[in-house]
């Protein structure tokens, strides 16, 4: 509707003019010094629309010879940014299809055009280092350092990730000194506590446990269980039994209770020979919380009257008759207790359950206590007809 609005003033205008031209007989006059130039009304306001317009085009002509390096720079710059675009879209796509190398090429390819060079480098270092080529993700890794030293913590993140198996040390390094540097970056935190519960280095991570609650880089939840994995963490690592006893003092009787605590200590203290008051702790434990771990220590330790542990356990069958863990403890327990056709039920209730090298392992045990060697024999040639299974 605008057009027409337009187009019809522009043609009412055109048709006054024409018509000013044709009936107009006015003259114009124009001296100087001797020259005198004398012509129509309309030819003279012609002549100034011709001169208006021509000077006009001409100024328009002298601008956009003036900006045009401007302009051939801002084109030249969309043409590398489309292909820039183009690059990373190809190598992302090659990326999801799990060519690595192909996604490396496209991505380096425009990496030093790109506004988004820092993926470019960054997710090529990724590609390089999935084919194993070190040198080239090095490579990317300090040309991002070189180009993009604002974005230091990024490209450090990304570098700790790639060297957390092969080197696991030297990406510790990386994640201390950013940390260091970044004392209340909850990414880097919580990265750098993942890497240290890895490594099991405990003493440091322990260390750490005030910063994480001072910045909250973990819920309530998720700061009680890295506590639980940090104390049975220490628990594992303890070096003797003095160690071990005197942080086992150290822990409130609710920790003490707490299956993966419970465990570690558990296994310490049976690898040391020193099974007093195991069984005990083990029974309160499973009796809060339920876990297979203990249920399956519980059948192993050897201290004291088998009888009664194997009356204990025998309770725990209410609701769990078809764990073959426990069917496994109680076949041991049941086997200790010399009741070899309840150990054999057990063992072969666990059996059809959950087929373990172990449960066979325990059965011909069992037949070998009893002096049936020949079944024992067949026990084990099952098992290892099992195990062909399995490979």
């Amino acid at each position: 509707m605008s057009k027409i609005l337009k187009w019809s003033f522009f043609l009412l205008i055109a048709t006054g003019l024409t018509s000013l031209a044709l009936y107009d007989n006015g003259q114009v006059s124009m001296v100087w010094n001797d020259w005198v130039i004398e012509t129509s009304l309309s030819f003279a306001l012609a002549a100034v629309v011709v001169i208006f317009g021509s000077v006009y085009l001409l100024m328009r002509l002298l601008i956009s010879v003036w900006h045009f390096p401007a302009y051939w720079r801002n084109r030249q710059q969309l043409k590398r940014y489309n292909k820039a675009e183009t690059s990373i879209s190809k190598g992302l796509i090659a990326l999801e299809y799990g060519d690595w190398q192909m996604a490396e090429k496209h991505l380096i390819k425009m990496a030093k055009q790109s506004d988004a060079g820092l993926i470019h480098y960054l997710t090529a270092a990724k590609m390089a280092h999935n084919q194993g080529a070190l040198t080239r993700r090095e490579q990317y890794l300090n040309e991002a350092r070189k180009r993009f030293p604002q974005d230091y913590v990024t490209i450090g993140l990304v570098e700790s990730r790639l060297l957390a198996n092969e080197q696991p040390d030297m990406a510790l390094v990386i994640l201390a000194e950013l940390h260091q540097q970044n004392p209340k970056n909850r990414p880097i935190l919580s990265e750098y506590v993942q890497l240290l519960e890895q490594q099991k280095q405990w003493q440091t991570l322990e260390g750490l446990l005030g910063q994480i609650k001072k910045i909250r880089a973990m819920d309530k939840a998720a700061l009680q269980a890295l506590e639980i994995r940090l104390i049975a963490g220490k628990v594992a690592k303890a070096e003797n039994l003095d160690v071990l006893d005197t942080l086992w003092k150290s822990l409130s009787a609710k920790q003490q209770l707490m299956p993966a605590i419970l465990a570690e200590f558990v296994e310490q203290r049976m690898g040391w020979g020193k099974e007093q008051g195991l069984a005990e702790l083990i029974v309160k434990s499973v009796s809060k919380q339920w876990d297979d771990r203990l249920v399956y220590q519980y059948g192993r330790i050897e201290l004291g009257p088998a009888f009664e542990r194997l009356k204990r356990a025998e309770k725990w069958l209410k609701g769990q008759d078809d764990n073959p863990v426990l069917l496994l403890t109680l076949g041991r327990l049941a086997c200790m207790s010399q009741l070899w056709g309840q150990a054999k039920h057990y063992f072969q209730q666990s059996l059809t359950l959950q087929p373990e090298l172990e449960t066979f392992h325990a059965l011909a045990k069992c037949y070998e206590a009893e002096g049936l060697e020949t079944q024992a024999a067949l026990t084990y040639k099952e098992a290892i007809l099992q195990l062909e299974k399995k490979s």
